[in-house]
């Protein structure tokens, strides 16, 4: 269901502004609702979404720009979801482009909040051998590379240097594998 929004320019501009503050981006947001809705937990939008606005709910008022920027949120998770259930080769995440470069830094970071409020329920895609579906996300993420203890940090770089190029296909064999887990 769509429901009254922003655009995801609009809601990246307003969130994230002088950069002052501690709201992130859409890159980060889409890394957040991404792990989210692909994971092995549920996990309840009273407990990611607040992670979205620095830490706490905008106070929502019918028709408001709040509201809308919520929605943006919300909207963007139900689209993930329903594209990775439905139609998963037209899921693409939502990278940062600076000068032709795609960067996934902000993205990973997204998705590493995501994955630390399912809690215990990560543990056996993290600890999997000889290595995680999404070592391409975890090779991103400064603490979840420390986990890709089983590569040297030569095949961490590789894999960190394509990232952008196999998240995609990481995030589609994970919401495949867990999503047992999640009905």
């Amino acid at each position: 269901m769509n429901r009254p929004a922003v655009s995801y320019d609009e809601l990246d501009e307003r969130l994230r502004g002088d950069g002052r503050n501690d709201y992130v981006g859409m890159s980060a947001i889409d890394g957040l609702v991404t792990a989210v809705v692909a994971g092995p937990a549920t996990v309840a939008p009273a407990v990611w979404l607040p992670n979205v606005f620095g830490g706490t709910m905008p106070q929502t008022k019918p028709g408001s720009l709040e509201e809308r920027l919520v929605n943006t949120v919300l909207n963007r998770h139900d689209e993930v979801d329903h594209l990775l259930a439905n139609a998963p080769s037209n899921y693409y995440p939502i990278f940062m482009q600076d000068k032709g470069k795609t960067i996934v830094d902000a993205w990973a970071i997204g998705f590493a909040l995501g994955l630390g409020l399912g809690g215990e329920a990560w543990a056996p895609i993290l600890l999997a051998t000889p290595k995680p579906i999404i070592t391409p996300i975890m090779a991103v993420n400064p603490q979840l590379s420390k986990m890709l203890f089983r590569l040297s940090p030569q095949e961490r770089r590789k894999v960190r240097a394509t990232a952008h190029l196999h998240i995609r296909a990481a995030v589609n064999q994970l919401y495949a594998v867990t999503r047992a887990a999640r009905r």
